[in-house]
């Protein structure tokens, strides 16, 4: 069901379909919360799976609202990094050569370069930010204060793409949603990138 939503968001720009589908899920409260579940389990498995984290935190606020969808895409984000952050403390480079699958020295680097603020800039940018965790995992940065920066730099883009899809769901069409999932990402790359080209190596 919900990747035939997620087809039918991107395929129908008058957005008809896709909202007759959401009206149904959304009378039934008990499906609604069925699939933000489905939606918070495949983004904490965003380290293992190539899921389209931003589309499914808009579809989140699509389906619960802003605060709830917002609740379910944190719950799950979150996951999926102290889950990154967790193994790579526990069995360090092992697993991140298993489940990171990038180039370590310049992923370590670029948290090296940029401390606590590699946590907060990562956070928009797909792939990087569960590399980023992982790499956090085998530093020796405190826990708590891995999970604080994650939590302050991924609860604002939560609230973001929960309200951004709980106000198409409301509106003639899902384009303008489903847009945003793709800009917030392209943005966070270009700050990355910006920020490194400026900013010179220790």
């Amino acid at each position: 069901t919900l990747l035939f939503v997620a087809a039918d968001s991107l395929g129908y720009a008058d957005g008809l379909f896709f909202r007759n589908h959401l009206e149904q899920l959304q009378q039934d409260s008990g499906s609604a919360w069925c699939v933000g579940a489905v939606i918070s389990l495949l983004l904490a498995a965003d380290l293992f799976l190539p899921v389209p984290s931003s589309i499914l935190m808009t579809l989140s606020g699509c389906f619960l609202g802003t605060a709830a969808g917002a609740f379910m895409a944190f719950v799950g984000a979150i996951g999926s990094a102290v889950l990154g952050f967790g193994m790579c403390r526990r069995w360090g480079r092992k697993a991140f050569v298993r489940w990171g699958g990038s180039d370590e020295s310049r992923v370590r680097s670029f948290v090296d370069r940029y401390g606590t603020w590699a946590i907060l800039l990562s956070r928009p940018v797909p792939m990087l930010t569960e590399v980023v965790s992982c790499v956090a995992g085998m530093s020796d940065m405190p826990f708590r204060q891995f999970l604080a920066l994650s939590v302050a730099g991924t609860l604002p883009l939560c609230l973001v793409y929960a309200w951004a899809g709980a106000q198409s769901a409301d509106s003639t069409g899902v384009s303008w949603a489903v847009l945003l999932a793709f800009v917030i990402p392209a943005a966070g790359f270009a700050v990355v990138k910006l920020a490194g080209a400026r900013r010179p190596q220790r």
